[in-house]
């Protein structure tokens, strides 16, 4: 299901612009795949206490050349803000890796979860860069520039190629979509109008989930009984995710996790 908030537009340029732009996109074949039927897990209650926290961290790769300023074009909006630094590569100088999402193989779909996650489009950027949710959760699409944005939602998979699934405008600042994703994988959102945004939703089968901050660190805050799991890091600059297995003892568990740049796709997978 989706939700829209439109407010009128004040910028009837861009708004007319950005209607040819969608039109185009549809005759290019990129009309939205219909909604398929998906029986999703019983969702029971999973009390939200740390379970399995770590680290993750990129070895073999310079932190300070991975930082790049996106070439914007000349936007007179864009360059308003000042430098923007590509989303690709987020690595702090001891190789702490953001953006990486832990799943826990198995896990249990949460009855108790929060409100639905904000993706926001500020200062000609997609923040946070990387969300994860349970199957059968809400993401909020916001615009909160004085710009035209649109967002294009696309199924990743093995190949970096995905089927696009939906295509909002937001023409004003305040226009906001919300999406439920109902089938666990990994979906790419993009803004046609300013190419090097791009931000990533991924959807995991339950609520054991956490992404990577700045220094490398996560935390699973959902309760896990004690056992074995197999635990996966997931970052979209590898083919490959990571997987270990941890026993959780007590309720707890530790797990680090460590990507080579070697292995890292030649160029963004999409």
């Amino acid at each position: 299901m989706t939700r829209v908030k439109q407010t009128v537009s004040r910028q009837a340029p861009w708004a007319a612009f950005g209607a040819v732009m969608l039109i185009a996109n549809v005759s290019c074949g990129k009309m939205p795949e219909a909604a398929a039927e998906v029986k999703l897990a019983p969702a029971v209650q999973i009390a939200e206490t740390p379970s399995i926290t770590g680290k993750v961290t990129l070895k073999g790769a310079n932190a300070a050349a991975l930082r790049k300023v996106v070439d914007v074009g000349g936007n007179p909006f864009c360059t308003g803000h000042g430098d923007i630094i590509d989303s690709t590569w987020k690595v702090a100088a001891d190789g702490s890796l953001a953006d990486t999402v832990i799943t826990v193989r198995g896990s249990q779909r949460a009855s108790n979860v929060s409100a639905a996650p904000l993706v926001d489009q500020t200062k000609c950027e997609f923040v946070p860069h990387t969300v994860s949710i349970q199957a059968g959760q809400e993401v909020r699409f916001h615009n909160s520039d004085l710009t035209f944005h649109n967002i294009r939602i696309a199924r990743y998979d093995a190949q970096g190629k995905g089927a696009n699934i939906d295509n909002f405008g937001q023409p004003s600042r305040g226009d906001e979509n919300v999406k439920t994703f109902n089938t666990p994988g990994i979906y790419r959102l993009e803004c046609d109008v300013h190419r090097w945004m791009n931000a990533w939703v991924f959807v995991h089968e339950g609520a054991h989930s956490a992404v990577s901050g700045t220094d490398g660190r996560f935390s699973i805050s959902r309760a896990l009984a004690d056992g074995e799991y197999v635990v996966e890091a997931w970052h979209p600059q590898f083919s490959q995710s990571i997987t270990h297995t941890v026993t959780v003892r007590g309720g707890k568990a530790t797990a680090d996790f460590e990507f080579d740049f070697a292995n890292a796709h030649p160029s963004d997978p999409f």
